[in-house]
């Protein structure tokens, strides 16, 4: 560019910069319970499916057969 300026803001027109600010875990018991996870405090109860058979696995959480979730898998 020959003889002038260029001037460029920040993209979309916006005029500061935006920062988000949260929380990455949650509340103070929601720490407390993945630490008690992490030290092998929690038990996991899951039953795993093929993706084809997401019928079965609804059913039997409909019935109340096993505990915990079913985890449909690829």
């Amino acid at each position: 560019m020959e003889g002038g300026a260029a001037r460029a803001g920040p993209p979309g027109g916006l005029a500061s910069e935006i920062n988000f600010i949260g929380k990455l875990v949650g509340s103070y018991t929601d720490l407390c319970e993945l630490v008690l996870a992490a030290q092998g405090g929690v038990r996991l109860h899951t039953a795993t499916y093929p993706l084809d058979r997401f019928r079965d696995a609804l059913t039997g959480l409909d019935a109340g057969r096993g505990r915990g979730c079913a985890v449909l898998v690829p």
